[in-house]
């Protein structure tokens, strides 16, 4: 009977050591999930799921409260302290950009940003392979990136189309992916609510080389920088 006694009580200290651990570990998993949406992980979800380390994952959102980080842009890039600082961000995508050693593919709808173009411009420098795809309304814009594209040697490609080209994603080295809803302009960086996704994971970035791929070849019209008069 002390045996029977013994043994239940134990059951019972088992039973509720686990369910006080699991209580601890669901109130960590809803902290972690509320600071991920505040913005205290800096939007990178390779911060949270620690059993893809070896993979890249990287998220970041932008919204009106990035207006706010505007002020400091020039200022070499320098980040505030918020932990969502939109100039942190572009930095990062600039580091991407950065990283670059063999290719570097762009298909986007509208791209505007200084800061971005240069990196691209830095990357064929380096003797990175530059492709991009356009929109066609892009050699009709004076902000326009396209005449010092062209001054580098890199040649973007567009057609007219009764649709838009209405991506917004690059590839690098075949292995990076950077896609979202934001065009590459300062106007979207710095006061949309938009989105940007960055991961080397080979079953999302292989459909987004084999588009691009498709996309080059028919858009075969090199856009020219003469139709901004």
């Amino acid at each position: 009977m002390k045996t029977v006694t013994i043994v239940i009580t134990s059951g019972i200290l088992v039973t509720e050591v686990v369910w006080q651990l699991y209580k601890v570990y669901i109130s960590r998993y809803r902290k972690e999930a509320i600071n991920m949406t505040n913005g205290s992980t800096n939007g990178s979800t390779k911060q949270i799921y620690k059993n893809t380390e070896t993979k890249l994952y990287d998220v970041m959102f932008f919204s009106k409260d990035s207006n706010l980080c505007r002020s400091h842009l020039g200022l070499k890039l320098t980040p505030c302290m918020k932990l969502n600082c939109a100039v942190r961000y572009v930095r990062r995508l600039i580091q991407y950009l950065d990283s670059a050693t063999d290719s570097l593919d762009i298909c986007m709808y509208f791209f505007t940003f200084p800061d971005l173009a240069k990196a691209v411009i830095n990357a064929k420098h380096r003797n990175v392979v530059i492709r991009m795809i356009l929109d066609e309304s892009m050699t009709q814009n004076d902000r326009s990136q396209i005449i010092n594209f062209y001054k580098e040697g890199i040649q973007p490609v567009s057609q007219k189309l009764d649709i838009l080209m209405h991506h917004k994603f690059a590839i690098i080295d075949n292995k990076i992916l950077i896609s979202g809803s934001i065009n590459w302009t300062k106007s979207a960086f710095f006061g949309n609510f938009e989105n940007v996704l960055v991961t080397d994971e080979v079953a999302i970035v292989k459909p987004f080389i084999y588009e691009f791929e498709k996309m080059w070849t028919m858009f075969s019209k090199t856009a020219s920088p003469g139709l901004h008069n």
